[in-house]
């Protein structure tokens, strides 16, 4: 193949790769680029030749540098919605038993809770869990030193 046929390739790949982000056709656009090189000083003349160190580049770029780069692209992900209130704290405002659901405060936010041991209203709870749309709590113990 012509080395325009190789930056075709890259650039198609390249694309690709902006809207998928997920650094796969990132080593392919870039190894395009360096057979199409081989190809324009005539290093690569054959198309076997091209493919196998087409080949070759993508494979080494995506074992050794692909994660390299996940670590440094590595999103801190924040945790939202509901997950998010798994170990807050809140408020039973009413009984909770392992048979019966009850009511916590947590955040400024009411939720049916759910536990494994009977709380008394008024006593400080520990989001432990999700159960469906029920909080999972336990009594929550304060270290006072």
């Amino acid at each position: 193949m012509a080395s325009l046929q190789w930056i075709l390739i890259a650039i198609l790949c390249g694309a690709v790769e902006i809207f998928s982000s997920g650094f796969w056709f990132l080593w392919l656009a870039i190894a395009a680029l360096l057979v199409a090189g081989g190809a324009a000083t005539g290093i690569l003349i054959s198309l076997p030749a091209q493919l196998l160190v087409f080949s070759i580049i993508t494979l080494v770029l995506i074992v050794f540098t692909r994660p390299l780069l996940m670590k440094t692209v590595k999103s801190n992900d924040t945790v939202s919605n509901v997950k998010a209130l798994i170990g807050q704290q809140g408020m039973a405002l009413t009984p909770i038993s392992p048979l019966n659901f009850g009511q916590v405060k947590v955040n400024g936010e009411i939720w049916t809770a759910t536990s494994n041991e009977y709380i008394e209203e008024n006593i400080r709870v520990v989001v432990t869990g999700i159960d469906g749309v029920k909080l999972v709590v336990d009594k929550a113990f304060i270290n006072l030193k």
